[in-house]
Formats: structure tokens, sequence, C-alpha cells
């Protein structure tokens, strides 16, 4: 018996929302367009305080990142540091590869990432042929995200040094 006032009281409800439905016109039947104004009201210190960050963003060349690294060598591992890097750009042509020199290593570092997490896609297809990568936090600059036609073969120096030299 329940069971059937449910069902009745389903079908009128139902029945309701369908007889509401019939009114909605769909296409370009009595649209009517017109341009509207939106008045902002605003304290005047909002535009100072953007004025503000602007000036201080504008001072900071980059943002802390994540980096993947594939090899970690001595002073002494140099040309195996380039090795690995051309190894990987045949590899994987479209990531971008840093040669640091960071006393008394070279390490190569691949990848230019906001986060760990979106680190471990590229980590993944890594390990296949690098055995021993691993993500790193690192000072990622602006610069490093244009994309560049053709890289130099040229040892980069701590960028975190080179950031808090420039402060």
């Amino acid at each position: 018996m329940q069971y059937v006032k449910i069902v009745i009281l389903s079908f009128f409800i139902l029945s309701g929302i369908s007889s509401n439905a019939q009114d909605v016109q769909f296409g370009d039947v009595g649209k009517n367009d017109s341009l509207g104004k939106v008045n902002v009201i605003q304290d005047a210190r909002i535009l100072e305080l953007l004025k503000t960050d602007e000036m201080i963003n504008s001072r900071d060349p980059g943002f802390p990142g994540y980096r993947i690294q594939i090899f970690s060598g001595r002073s002494t591992d140099r040309e195996k540091a380039f090795r690995v890097k051309k190894e990987f750009r045949e590899l994987f042509p479209d990531e971008r590869v840093y040669v640091v020199y960071k006393a008394p290593d070279f390490r190569v570092t691949v990848g230019n990432f906001r986060s760990k997490i979106e680190s471990i896609e590229l980590n993944k297809a890594c390990l296949k042929f690098f055995p021993n990568s691993y993500p790193v936090k690192t000072y990622i600059l602006f610069s490093d995200l244009t994309p560049i036609q053709q890289e130099l073969d040229e040892v980069v120096l701590d960028e975190e040094n080179e950031q808090q030299n420039a402060n």
C-alpha cells in the first residue's frame, strides 16, 4: 500500500516538473541581447595593493619547484654527465635537461615542475632508463620555462646561490 502511494506521489512530482519544463525556449526565439553596464565599487587602496604586489613579484626571477635528478657524480665525471644529458635528450626530446655543478658534484636534472606530484609521471618514465632518478626540490627561473631552439652544452652554476646573490 505504501509502495502505491510513493509511485503516485512520484508521478505527480514528475508531471509537475515536466509541465514547468515546457516553458523553456531554445534557440534564438525570444532572445533579447542588450549591452549592460557594470559599476565596480572598490576602495582606492586595492589598486595600491595590486601595484605593490606587482612590484614585489617583478623582483623575483623564479619560483620554488621540482626537477628529476637522473645523475650525480664527482667533479671528475663531467664528461659522463654530458653523456647522460645527451642520452636523455635522445629518449625525451621534449623535456628540458640541465647539467648543474654544485661543488663538488655534477648533477643532471630534467623538467620544470611546480609540485612533486606533477613530476611523478616523468619520474616513472625516467626510472626505466635511469634507475636512480628521483625528484629534487630546486629553484626554477622563469627564463627556464621559455622554449629555446637549441640548448648549449654549458654548465649551469648552482641556481640557488645565484638567487641568494641577486638579493
